[in-house]
């Protein structure tokens, strides 16, 4: 079920087009990690939040995305969602 939904979610609702940014909340859960691979495969820059240390680091070194935000030590999310889009990217599709 999580794929589907993964999946459905994705390229049915979202539909990014290739070289766009996708956010993915609750990135390392079942269905937020397969978001951000489906991202990663369809040559999407992928940008997950997670709520530990340990969930950045396995959202950016096993599940491929090219950022990750630890949501409880950011005092600014926004801030924090621009710094890793723009702070990686020669240019930013916002």
């Amino acid at each position: 079920m999580p794929g589907m939904t993964a999946y459905a979610g994705f390229f049915e609702v979202g539909s990014p087009k290739k070289g766009e940014n996708v956010f993915v909340s609750a990135a390392s859960g079942a269905v937020g990690q397969l978001v951000g691979q489906f991202a990663k495969l369809h040559g999407c820059y992928v940008v997950g939040s997670a709520g530990s240390k340990e969930k950045v680091d396995l959202l950016k070194n096993k599940f491929g995305y090219d950022e990750a935000i630890n949501y409880k030590e950011e005092q600014d999310l926004d801030a924090a969602l621009k710094r890793s889009v723009y702070g990686s990217l020669a240019v930013a599709k916002f």
